[in-house]
């Protein structure tokens, strides 16, 4: 998994009339920790149980501020969803309430894209592919 470096300041999520709060940056930290606890709990159950031979997880953080989920299933499938900037109300740890510059990740809208067998040309295979090298560059140079 690749992950925001949570030492950087992002642009969003942030306190929409303070953007040097910090507030707002912890609370990432907290999610990003609590998701990917579970998440790498779920994965290790479904070895544990036996219905998937090998779980493997790695992570790394890289200072990029990120625009769009994507996730890429054995370099022949993507699912990619852009990120959409919005202004809401969040209740920070200690109670109060700020306007926030956030993004809805949770509803983002996800395309399912296949690599097409039958061509390197294909827009499914040239998606896949251009994501996957992506991806690996963003992870063999920036992520650490």
């Amino acid at each position: 998994m690749l992950l925001p470096d949570p030492s950087l300041p992002l642009p969003y999520p942030r306190v929409k009339e303070d953007p040097d709060d910090s507030r707002m940056r912890r609370r990432l930290c907290a999610i990003t920790e609590t998701h990917t606890a579970s998440l790498i709990g779920a994965l290790r159950d479904l070895q544990t149980e036996g219905l998937v031979p090998f779980v493997d997880v790695r992570i790394r953080q890289a200072p990029l501020t990120p625009t769009f989920k994507l996730y890429l299933f054995n370099a022949v499938e993507a699912l990619h969803g852009m990120y959409e900037i919005i202004e809401r109300p969040l209740e920070l740890e200690d109670g109060e309430v700020v306007t926030a510059l956030d993004v809805l990740g949770l509803g983002a809208t996800l395309t399912h894209h296949v690599k097409d067998p039958a061509g390197a040309g294909a827009p499914g295979t040239v998606f896949v592919e251009g994501m996957q090298q992506w991806f690996d560059s963003v992870w063999n140079h920036l992520a650490q």
